[in-house]
């Protein structure tokens, strides 16, 4: 099994954080007038990757958008006393200037864990499910599930539940699978499977929907779902944040509510990911 290389990929989120003042200028607004926002506003700034189609990315017109960005925007428009911008970059950059203080929370589909359950604020209101099946080539005929793939390259995205359902699957296997880990998030681990430098990958449907639609990859999904998870906002760990999270709560509470949040999910994932899926 491929061990990442953890150093490297620290050591490239710190110089990323040591750049965010020069790119501070770069951040998008949830609003395209600062007139418009309210002067009294709590300024919450959001650590997003701004590269991952339909959660965050950059639309036709340079605007940043997707279906994390849109909620906030949505709330922001519900609760005036916040006012969200936002910082494009990776995962693990994003931790690490959380950690000091440089951004106050992420919007990139966050799932619980012990370890960041101790350290970091969760909102109690999900914002939807992520529903992971294996992507593999679309001639692929044979591969149907893990044990298809023992013995062969599989690219993970650094973190994710699929990571660690991969690594389980690992620990019983008499042949394991090679992991081919990447920080750079769906886009990259759909494209090595494309071009062959994996032989499968475990991404969201919606996701993967989306790169046969507008990228053309040659990747399609199989077999049964893998994982069903419940994704989220994550903030710093402080009183402050704690009652931006409550607000975030009361709002997403109204928005599930009254239709907007499925009506959000529908438009840009695709379908209603807002509920536990069934299969």
């Amino acid at each position: 099994m491929k061990i990442p290389n953890r150093f490297a990929r620290v050591l490239t989120a710190v110089l990323m954080v040591v750049g965010l003042g020069v790119l501070a200028g770069c951040g998008s607004d949830t609003d395209d007038s600062s007139a418009s926002v309210n002067k009294d506003a709590k300024t919450v700034v959001v650590a997003t990757r701004g590269t991952v189609k339909p959660y965050s990315y950059t639309d036709d017109d340079g605007k940043l958008t997707g279906y994390d960005v849109e909620i906030l925007k949505e709330i922001e428009k519900r609760d005036p006393s916040l006012h969200f911008t936002f910082k494009p970059m990776a995962v693990d950059a994003a931790f690490v200037a959380m950690d000091s203080s440089q951004v106050d929370m992420i919007a990139n589909q966050m799932r619980h864990s012990p370890a960041r359950d101790e350290k970091y604020i969760f909102p109690k209101e999900l914002n939807n499910y992520t529903v992971r099946k294996l992507v593999v080539p679309k001639d692929d005929d044979a591969t149907k599930s893990l044990d298809d793939l023992k013995g062969k390259k599989v690219a993970v995205t650094t973190n994710s539940e699929f990571a660690d359902l991969v690594k389980k699957f690992n620990e019983t296997a008499d042949t394991p699978i090679e992991i081919v880990y990447t920080d750079k998030g769906p886009s990259e681990t759909m494209n090595l499977v494309a071009t062959g430098r994996a032989q499968a990958a475990g991404e969201y449907e919606y996701i993967v929907s989306v790169a046969q639609k507008d990228k053309n990859l040659p990747i399609k999904t199989v077999g049964p779902t893998l994982t069903k998870v419940p994704t989220y906002f994550l903030l710093r760990k402080d009183d402050e944040m704690q009652k931006v999270a409550d607000k975030i709560d009361a709002a997403l509470k109204s928005m599930r509510e009254d239709g907007t949040l499925k009506a959000l999910s529908e438009k840009y994932l695709g379908a209603d990911y807002t509920e536990a899926p069934t299969e």
